[in-house]
């Protein structure tokens, strides 16, 4: 299957997958709450990352008949909503190219975690680097990157 390689929003509130808190959409590009989706109330947003689109199909929606495809999330493939390719009625016509997010599928983060950093720094430059880093000094990262030290029990948290 290969790698999924996520985006992160580093501006805070966003929107995030319920099933595996994939970062979906920024909380300012919502331009309507008053939506309906399939499960409930949905937004419409202008922008969203970390998606997979379906297969475009028409759908008769409560607004008329549209194209539409489904939204998925791309890191664990949860139907987050759809978008809006085609409105056959001229006064919907502002929905194309948008998308509805359902809310029964995501959750807003209000502040990102600050204590999680990111290095700039490759691990290894090329492929023609020394061998790749021993088991022990990637989870000894791993572990301290999350807060946990040496000598320290996981148990005991």
């Amino acid at each position: 299957m290969g790698f999924v390689f996520q985006k992160f929003i580093d501006t805070a509130p966003i929107y995030a997958c319920v099933e595996c808190r994939a970062h979906i959409a920024r909380r300012d590009s919502i331009i309507s709450r008053t939506f309906q989706g399939r499960h409930g109330r949905a937004y419409l947003t202008e922008a969203v990352v970390n998606e997979r689109l379906g297969k475009d199909e028409d759908r008769l929606l409560m607004t008329g008949l549209h194209t539409v495809c489904d939204l998925h999330c791309r890191c664990c493939d949860t139907v987050l909503g759809w978008k809006y390719v085609r409105a056959y009625d001229k006064s919907q016509s502002y929905k194309e190219g948008r998308y509805v997010l359902e809310q029964s599928q995501i959750f807003a983060i209000e502040q990102l975690e600050s204590h999680i950093s990111i290095s700039s720094t490759p691990i290894r430059t090329s492929l023609l680097d020394a061998s790749p880093p021993s088991l022990d000094r990637v989870l000894s990262r791993f572990m301290s990157d999350i807060g946990i030290h040496p000598g320290e029990s996981m148990l005991s948290r």
